[in-house]
């Protein structure tokens, strides 16, 4: 068990260290072929990259692999209390993919090494923070010479982040420890995989979940249910299979995706409608385990926002949870993998919680608990609800920030709350902008959460 459950602040230990901050927020290692996402979907990633200048301090310098405004540069290094003029942009030119995602093309190309150099020396940089520590950005570290200063280099050069990116990685070790996991297995065989899905779940009435090996968010799941009606929280659709002739058929047209054309296994999960999806962020440092935070998961029907902390925590089996998160990270921590770890969760409806997968990286939810430990403060966890939504349609940020003002809306230091813009939504289709409300309770949050909503429909009609 942790020895409290209060997060730690995470400023750096030395205010003489600059980190390289890389915000590869979708990769092959995390999704699989990367030119199979829809190009829509790839500039939503771009965008939602933007969240990772929520990491940056004093002299680091942040790899985009989209241009961000230089009002939301402002407004981030200002809220964080930093220097502009300290922090460096890099974006690389764009690839046989275009912008949406950090490839290895992009991250190898000549002139933008030379430039990512100099940044390294000039400002002094001992220390690098990727979304994903994959492959390419192993070689990129080498290249820049900061392999030896990186906790846990020797791992994660050896694809130890695509290991423990993996949803079977985590049903093995999960195994081994004892974690509380729902019912299911890990396939690599069609027919394995049919046979279990009928034999033990659909036939009895159960519906499933079916996982890619490597994906994020829910993109890579899919729902097989035995009837209609199941609503696909956490997953891109639900599939009604009321025969096994109909799961035949399904799994013929699926399995390829499913496997990502035979060279991943499958993840098969019973599926627990109406549970409530929650996460545990750590971070596994050299002399062990160390607690930041925890929140819900909002879903429509895939992540779409959070909750900080979980309201669940309040419940009997939460301790359980923490505890079980604890011994999970305990064999990661053996192996190697030094850096943050997120464990995703449900809370069914007889109020159990059941660990259902990790990720050994950056997560979605890192970017608010720093705002939460570096802007709202100390005490923030027990103090405040934190809640963050994504995929909201602005005006200009300039009107959005001011027009939050002019109502009293936007964040207030003396107060401790308020709303932040979080992404800036610059895309030419829009809605991928995202924001976070910083509220005294719950009741408070969604009033300023509707109040937020009220403001920008007028606005948005308008634009």
């Amino acid at each position: 068990m942790f020895p409290d459950h209060s997060p730690r602040n995470k400023q750096k230990a030395s205010t003489e260290m600059s980190t390289l901050v890389i915000s590869n927020q979708r990769t092959e290692e995390m999704v699989g072929d990367l030119e199979l996402l829809d190009p829509e979907y790839r500039l939503y990633v771009g965008n939602q990259a933007q969240r990772m200048a929520w990491c940056l301090q004093d002299g680091d310098a942040i790899v985009l692999p989209m241009p961000v405004s230089e009002e939301f540069l402002r407004y981030v290094t200002a809220t964080l209390g930093i220097a502009r003029d300290s922090v460096r942009v890099l974006v690389p030119p764009p690839g046989r993919l275009g912008e949406g995602v950090l490839s290895q093309d992009r991250l190898t190309d000549e002139d933008f090494l030379t430039a990512l150099r100099e940044s390294v020396q000039a400002h002094g940089i001992d220390n690098i923070l990727p979304f994903h520590f994959d492959s390419s950005v192993a070689e990129l570290t080498r290249e820049l010479g900061l392999d030896k200063a990186t906790p846990g280099f020797g791992f994660l050069d050896q694809s130890g982040g695509r290991l423990l990116n993996s949803k079977s990685t985590f049903r093995a070790l999960a195994g081994g420890t004892g974690a509380p996991v729902p019912p299911g297995g890990v396939f690599s065989s069609r027919k394995e995989a049919e046979t279990f899905l009928w034999e033990r779940l659909l036939s009895q009435g159960q519906p499933a979940i079916l996982k890619q090996d490597f994906h994020v968010a829910g993109f890579g799941n899919e729902i097989v249910s035995p009837s209609s009606g199941i609503d696909p929280l956490g997953a891109l659709r639900t599939v009604t299979a009321e025969s096994r002739t109909d799961l035949d058929a399904y799994l013929t047209e699926r399995w390829p995706w499913l496997t990502d054309g035979g060279r991943n296994h499958v993840v098969i999960e019973q599926y627990l409608p109406e549970s409530t999806p929650i996460y545990a962020e750590v971070r596994i440092e050299e002399h062990g385990v160390e607690f930041t935070g925890h929140g819900e998961m909002r879903m429509k029907p895939v992540l779409n926002g959070l909750i900080v902390p979980a309201p669940s925590a309040e419940l009997p089996a939460f301790a359980g949870f923490l505890n079980a998160v604890h011994r999970l990270c305990r064999p990661i921590h053996a192996m190697g993998y030094r850096g943050i770890v997120s464990i995703d969760a449900i809370v069914t409806p007889d109020r159990n919680i059941l660990i259902n997968e990790f990720n050994c990286r950056t997560g979605g939810s890192t970017h608010i608990h720093r705002i939460g430990e570096r802007i709202v403060g100390d005490g923030y966890f027990e103090e405040r609800v934190l809640v963050e939504l994504r995929r909201c349609t602005f005006p200009d940020f300039a009107t959005t920030v001011q027009a939050l003002s002019d109502q009293g809306l936007a964040y207030d230091p003396a107060t401790r709350t308020g709303v932040l813009i979080t992404v800036d939504d610059n895309s030419a289709s829009g809605g991928f902008g995202e924001y976070c409300v910083v509220a005294r309770d719950a009741e408070h949050a969604r009033e300023l959460e509707n109040a937020v909503a009220d403001l920008l429909a007028p606005l948005c009609a308008k634009d």
